[in-house]
């Protein structure tokens, strides 16, 4: 797989495209972490093209990242910082003081409101439910005889009010009136403290002008994509200096359309699935770029930059809950795909505080490295890691009844998986020269000669990797040099 020149998708040098996915697998090696700077990152690589929505959210499910035309996963207990695969459930999120905080000041960098504008009661409507509750006040002072607090402040306030009323002609027509007036005082007072919900801020932000501020959902072979490239690129690489003061990084522009615009997500824009370029616009100066692939009922936020003088406005959070709110009322745009229920959002790395944010978005989950299972943060995951602070590494589930049973289960099923790939078989030089693909099971003996042990021992590995789901579509590309190597 190469890509031609700094273009948006990758050019396939394979010849035509089978009925499964092609990729090229890469065993796990050791690399400089991005979070601690050691060397002791163990990550293993596939490189895919046009990658089909279910597979891609298959993948998702076993802990794999996408960073343009591949995919990473670690090796979590041999890694330094092990990288869990997080989400969050877009049907079931409700917003925090702090997330409300966040949006607020957003609202306010970008010239709008301090917050979302409640809706109003109108007069009538506004006299009849202070009536309404004018004629429960009485009943609100409780038995004469109660000592329960709430009762003697009503019972105070009343004697209040009726003091007041003493002096007029009609006291019991004033009584009524004063209550009335105290009700329309709550009334008002309760809807303007009124927590606000996501879709209220959502308008609050719909209302601002577009020349002010706007949000762009862009497809990477959108001509207006192409357009401000350059403008993400500048963003991209103030966002590296600043933030991760990464001295090692590749600055270049190709290397930039490698990892950020290239995708090798297939689309299907007639139901809105496929890759996104998230752009936030004050005027026209570009705040940051969230990546996001859209998938079957989910969605993935692969990469978030952005200019670090908003630091202070947490716009990781803010464009997390954009997201969020923008998912949840996708089916109305689309309404030939089912609604969205998850928002991936990356690995959460313990203890790292860029990532922090991250487990407030609740419901919060994290998938378990062993069993593939998803748990939820604050009741299963966050003890789990803080009793392992140490290693930074732990199982979420629960130890099986019958260890032995169930390790033959997971051996069967790896076996499985291994025999449901696609594997090119190399020419007669050793070169893969030959376009043609075998399933494993239907290997003959010696098809990679020495090196045979090697190959099945690699994609016995990668079928553990994906799972079975994700085996039965995939036609493996194996790297020649891990082979010459006897498996690397």
């Amino acid at each position: 797989l190469m890509l031609d020149g700094a273009q948006a998708n990758p050019v396939c040098r394979w010849g035509p495209q089978a009925e499964r996915t092609r990729v090229l697998y890469q065993s796990f090696r050791s690399s400089r972490c991005g979070y601690c700077n050691d060397e002791t990152a163990v990550t293993a690589w596939m490189v895919g093209y046009s990658v089909p929505v279910g597979l891609y959210q298959e993948l998702m499910n076993h802990g794999w990242q996408r960073l343009g035309t591949a995919f990473s996963v670690c090796s979590m207990p041999a890694t330094c910082c092990p990288q869990y695969a997080s989400r969050t459930d877009v049907t079931r999120f409700q917003l925090t003081a702090s997330q409300r905080r966040t949006l607020r000041r957003v609202l306010r960098f970008v010239g709008g409101r301090c917050g979302p504008k409640p809706d109003k009661l109108s007069a009538a409507e506004l006299d009849a439910e202070a009536l309404a509750e004018a004629e429960l006040s009485l009943a609100a002072a409780g038995p004469p005889d109660s000592r329960k607090a709430r009762h003697l402040r009503w019972r105070r306030r009343l004697d209040r009010l009726r003091q007041r009323a003493a002096s007029a002609e009609s006291p019991d027509a004033e009584l009524s009136r004063l209550l009335a007036e105290s009700a329309a005082r709550r009334l008002r007072r309760r809807q303007r403290n009124s927590a606000h919900s996501l879709a209220d801020y959502a308008r609050a932000f719909a209302r601002l002008d577009p020349g002010r501020f706007q949000v762009r959902w862009l497809s990477p072979d959108s001509r207006e994509l192409q357009d401000s490239l350059h403008d993400e690129y500048a963003c991209y690489l103030t966002y590296q200096q600043s933030v991760h003061r990464d001295v090692d990084f590749d600055w270049s522009f190709r290397h930039f359309c490698d990892v950020m615009v290239s995708t090798c997500l297939a689309a299907e824009r007639a139901t809105g699935r496929g890759t996104y370029h998230v752009q936030y616009w004050l005027g026209d100066r570009l705040l940051g770029v969230d990546i996001v692939d859209v998938l079957a009922d989910s969605a993935s936020s692969m990469y978030f930059f952005y200019n670090p003088e908003l630091l202070r406005l947490s716009p990781g959070s803010f464009s997390a809950l954009h997201l969020l709110s923008r998912l949840s009322t996708w089916h109305l745009s689309f309404p030939q795909g089912p609604p969205m229920r998850y928002l991936y959002l990356g690995c959460y790395v313990p203890g790292n505080r860029k990532l922090a944010y991250k487990s407030g978005l609740r419901p919060f989950q994290l998938l378990c490295p062993e069993t593939r299972r998803w748990f939820d943060f604050d009741t299963v995951c966050r003890g789990l890691l803080l009793a392992n602070a140490g290693s930074k590494y732990a199982r979420f589930a629960p130890p099986a009844a019958d260890p032995a049973a169930a390790a033959a289960l997971e051996a069967s099923s790896a076996a499985a998986a291994r025999d449901a790939l696609k594997v090119r078989l190399p020419g007669p030089s050793g070169g893969l020269v030959q376009p043609k693909f075998v399933a494993v099971r239907d290997l003959p003996d010696g098809a990679f000669g020495r090196s045979t042990a090697a190959a099945l021992d690699l994609l016995g590995q990668l079928a553990e990797l994906v799972g079975p789901d994700a085996a039965r579509q995939l036609a493996v590309v194996l790297e020649v040099a891990l082979l010459l190597q006897g498996g690397g």
